[in-house]
This record gives C-alpha cells, structure tokens and sequence, in this order.
C-alpha cells in the first residue's frame, strides 16, 4: 500500500491521506475524471503518488471490476518494452515463447492500463500506441491481422510533455490525446499541513508490516519535517519514518533517530532555544496529529488517546486547549448516525 492511502474505501479515493485545500481540489478533480471514458496523464515529481491516483480512479470508474495492469515504460529496453505492450505471436522472434505472448494492452481489455513514465516510450512505438487509442487496434508482434481492444488508459510523467513534445522527444498527436484531461498532483513540499497524517499513516504500516509497537512522532519531529523540501516526496517520507520507527526504542520517535544523512541544516539537533514561531509551528503539528487520531477513531477520545500514546486526561486537556470539542461532537454524530437503526450503541469516550 503506498503512502497516500489508508483503509477501506467507497470509491478509490476514501483512502487517499490528505485534508489540506490544495490536495483536496486535486482529489475532487480526479473523482470527475474518473467517470469518463477519454485517457487521463497524471503529472507530478517522482514519489508523489501517481500510481496510486490511477488505482483509485480505476476503482471508482465504470471498469473499476475488470484488470488494473501497469507497466514502466522507462524500465525496458525498446524491444522488450514493443513485445510486452502489443505481445506476439509464436514464432516471431528466436526465443518466441511458445503459444506467444498477450501484451499489457490486451490484458487490461475491458480495464485500465497505467504507462508510468510515458514520455521515456520511444518515438517510433507510439504512433502504436496512438493507434491503439483512437482506432482500439493493435497488431502483436509477428501477427498480420488485427485484434480489437478496448480499454482506458491512464499515463503518467514526471517530465514537461509539451518540452518533449517541442524537443521532437514525444509525438505532438499523442500529446494532445492525453494532455486534455490531465491532473497534475503536488508535491509534499507544497502539502507540509498533511505531514502529520502522512506520518501516522507510515508509522502504522511499518508496524503491521514488522510486527512490531506503533511508534508516535515527537512535534519536534515533524517540525523539522516540514522545514525540509522532501525532493523525494512520499516515497522518501515513507523510508524515513520506517528507519526512524524501526530504531526508536520506546514508543516516541525523536530527533535523535532521524537518518545519519538526513540533512544537517534541516535536522540540528543544537538549535537555538526554541522562539515563539517554532513554538507556534509546534503547536500547530501538535493539533494536527490529534485532529487526525481523533478523526480515525470517529470521535473516540479513548482511542484516539490509545494510538497518540498519551493519557485520556491528557487527550481531554488538549481537545480544550486547541478547540477540538466541535470536531469530537461532529465526528461522534456522524458515528451515530452510520450505526444500525437498532440497538444504537452508545458512543464512549
């Protein structure tokens, strides 16, 4: 599970980690895109999620039952990249596989095919893959006849397609076949209000995945989180909170676990004494995280005191504190009111 998601879902989209406006209108937007037939490129710096986007709208699409097949196009070399796209038949090419191959296209019939990394397929296989999309045909390696596909295609890049496309790198036709619905999803430096939920999220999978106590993040941990640009973004978010949960020894994570290469500027642990606006910026990662553990528990301040490490009069205290009653009252009404009909269970605290 990668690191934008998080738990059952309705439509692709439910598990997807983030509150913040900016990626909320991103969301929004892909949940339109999802119900139309017409291919979507997913743009975006590496890391930030775009597989996960497209298994999400996949999910939530009218073919959301059928295959979901992905392929890099960026991993393969020309002719291994040609035959597992478009397949062959026996006899092809020496070392042919018996009976031949069905390429990636044909096995998302009726689905969703992801090309990850689009703008790294070579320029004479995509007036193919051109092909494929506007007159859902494909001819197999070796084979002189047609086969009909239909499928919905998903692409994405972390490169300027137009830059390609003005560099004689990328064809302008397929670029103008994918670039009319498309979606550009941001980077975590440009979502730092979603650390603290992301990092719980990460923090709980390590635990499932290790068998191991889930581990809390210190605020001034997230602090120095939200200070440093992550050009990784998720992807590096999510090796750093496992490193630092794997060697923290009791059940919170501190400045002293951060990675040995960890940016020094970023991550001294001899700054200055702490001034009002990293006070503040504490406090404020502070209500986050418990914002986000109250909201994971519907409003279950036992809960959410459980998995926050703290006492419930503690958690009691901090809910007065940063103005938190409204939510609680909110998230327990809305807990009530999914319960059955009868017996209504009561909510506790």
């Amino acid at each position: 599970m990668s690191g934008l998601e998080r738990g059952p879902d309705r439509d692709g989209f439910e598990r997807v980690v983030g509150h913040c406006s900016r990626f909320g209108e991103v969301i929004n937007r892909a949940r339109r895109l999802m119900r139309v037939e017409s291919p979507v490129l997913l743009q975006g710096e590496t890391g930030v999620g775009k597989e996960v986007f497209a298994r999400a709208m996949h999910e939530g699409g009218r073919h959301g039952a059928a295959a979901f097949v992905a392929i890099n196009c960026g991993g393969l070399p020309r002719e291994l990249l040609a035959s597992e796209l478009f397949g062959y038949v026996e006899g092809a090419f020496t070392g042919a596989r018996r009976g031949g191959m069905v390429g990636r296209i044909e096995a998302a019939q009726g689905g969703t095919l992801f090309l990850d990394e689009i703008a790294e397929m070579p320029l004479d296989l995509q007036p193919y893959m051109l092909r494929a999309l506007e007159g859902g045909e494909i001819y197999p390696l070796g084979c002189p006849k047609p086969r009909t596909v239909s499928f919905r295609l998903i692409a994405a890049c972390n490169r300027d397609l137009r830059a390609e496309v003005a560099a004689g790198r990328f064809r302008e036709d397929l670029y103008y076949r994918l670039a009319a619905t498309s979606l550009r999803i941001p980077a975590l430096r440009e979502r730092t209000e979603d650390l603290p939920a992301l990092v719980t999220h990460f923090a709980g999978e390590v635990a499932a995945r290790h068998g191991v106590a889930v581990k809390r993040f210190l605020p001034e941990v997230l602090l120095v989180f939200s200070r440093y640009s992550w050009p990784g973004n998720l992807r590096e978010l999510r090796n750093v909170v496992e490193v630092m949960a794997l060697l923290t020894e009791g059940d919170a994570a501190s400045l002293e676990e951060l990675p040995l290469d960890f940016p020094p500027h970023v991550a001294s642990r001899d700054d200055a004494p702490v001034t009002a606006n990293v006070r503040g910026g504490l406090q404020m990662f502070e209500r986050d995280l418990i914002g986000e553990a109250i909201r994971s528990r519907q409003g279950n301040l036992a809960g959410a005191a459980k998995d926050l490490g703290i006492s419930r009069s503690t958690l009691y205290l901090k809910v007065k504190r940063y103005e938190l009653a409204a939510l609680v009252g909110e998230l327990r009404l809305a807990a009530r009111c999914a319960a059955p009909a009868s017996p209504i269970a009561p909510v506790t605290e």
